[in-house]
């Protein structure tokens, strides 16, 4: 399964599906093909792109979706130069060796993205291997992209996001020492340092799981104590262990509300816990 895959959505997981499944009936070994950093941030740096997956969280999906390899081409500028055919004869042939590849019918690759599914199935019929290309995968009436995922989560319209992505929007991060300010609410807090690539969700309270127990993740600015930088806090419910130092993976199914300022402290130590309660029921 060859593409970058950011997010490893609905349309990017009938590609590696299929990739599995074709592996498995011919005796061959399956494995995703991936490239980081992703190739616009070479391509287009104008564009700051912010991607759905980190690396390791890429990974992590790929084999939840049966692949035996994760393969890692690394998109530098010497690769960014290489040709369509120069790309498939050094990775694809020589260096893997591939029986067939499986793509999305809008794959492009090579220089300039010169090299179309066209390009590679000539090529295939060439070096001796097979092509198969995925057609799109819609949802309503809008195709299944990452960058329709990367509006939604950015946009704060949450649940759309997670039926396109297929798998809830996991975050990851270093737990680093905060203010201290959630632990004297009488709610403690795991502040978490992001990956600097990665899509934060639009400011809100966020529901999710962190090692099968649930919790509240706040994103915001904390606006009650005065407008600061933007902060990802997570809030573990019956959970009462130092994490600091630890990292956190944190897997986001719904977005509860929307950040707000409250008059006092009394009104937003009541209104965690109606997110809390909201929490316990789901």
């Amino acid at each position: 399964a060859l593409g970058t895959f950011d997010g490893v959505h609905l349309g990017h997981q009938k590609i590696i599906k299929a990739a599995v499944s074709f592996a498995r009936r011919i005796g061959a070994h399956s494995a995703a093909i991936t490239f980081d950093p992703h190739p616009q941030k070479l391509v287009a740096p104008e564009r700051g792109l912010k991607l759905l997956t980190t690396l390791a969280e890429r990974e992590e999906l790929f084999c939840r979706f049966g692949v035996e390899a994760v393969v890692v081409i690394g998109f530098t500028a010497k690769m960014k130069g290489l040709s369509y055919s120069e790309f498939v004869k050094h990775y694809l042939v020589e260096r893997l060796g591939v029986r067939h590849v499986f793509v999305g019918y809008d794959y492009a690759f090579g220089r300039g993205r010169s090299g179309t599914v066209t390009e590679l199935k000539a090529l295939g019929r060439k070096f001796g291997f097979g092509v198969t290309v995925i057609p799109p995968v819609m949802a309503g009436f809008h195709l299944i992209k990452s960058g329709r995922v990367r509006e939604l989560v950015s946009q704060g319209k949450f649940a759309p996001a997670i039926k396109l992505l297929g798998h809830p929007y996991r975050i990851t991060g270093k737990v680093v020492k905060g203010a201290g300010r959630g632990r004297k609410l009488g709610f403690p807090t795991a502040n978490l340092k992001l990956d600097h690539d990665k899509l934060i969700p639009l400011p809100g309270v966020y529901f999710g799981y962190v090692d099968g127990k649930k919790c509240l993740v706040n994103i915001g600015s904390r606006p009650t104590f005065g407008a600061g930088p933007l902060l990802v806090e997570a809030h573990i419910l019956n959970f009462h262990r130092h994490l600091r130092g630890k990292t956190m993976a944190i897997d986001l199914f719904l977005r509860l509300r929307e950040e707000k300022q409250f008059s006092d402290v009394d009104d937003l130590i009541a209104q965690i816990k109606k997110d809390i309660v909201r929490a316990q029921r789901m």
